[in-house]
């Protein structure tokens, strides 16, 4: 007995075999951050102070390390002073496993300061938080 399939049914079951290499195709972000931390100040492209010595700094730096094997792209570095949004800085990333950069921002008498990281879409990748 043979079974007689339509063209359509056919189309179906072709989508189906493909549907999940596609849905799963590349669905990682487009930047990685591999290491970040707040400083005071950078030299050489490397954070230099620990967070210990912030507590009397009147801007804070985040600097962060990037891992982009895309072409260039932009992060934002959305800076929260007391859990209250104060800014937002996009920097620039280049092609790189370690792409280094960092962005500072004033901290005036907040007991903390919060980073969020965002990839170009918009999307989440790192959160970090400095309290004093």
């Amino acid at each position: 007995m043979h079974t007689i399939r339509s063209s359509a049914s056919l189309l179906a079951l072709a989508i189906a075999a493909f549907a999940p290499s596609i849905a799963h195709a590349d669905t990682t972000g487009e930047v990685e951050v591999v290491k970040s931390q707040f400083t005071d100040k950078v030299e050489s492209s490397n954070p230099v102070a620990s967070q210990d010595q912030l507590s009397s700094a009147t801007r804070v730096t985040y600097w962060v390390a990037v891992k982009n094997a895309k072409e260039p792209t932009t992060i934002t570095l959305v800076w929260k002073l007391d859990g209250q949004e104060a800014g937002r800085q996009t920097l620039d990333v280049g092609t790189s496993p370690s792409w280094k950069t960092w962005g500072t921002h004033a901290r005036g008498n907040a007991k903390s300061v919060e980073v969020d990281v965002l990839d170009k879409s918009g999307t989440q990748v790192k959160s970090d938080t400095l309290s004093f």
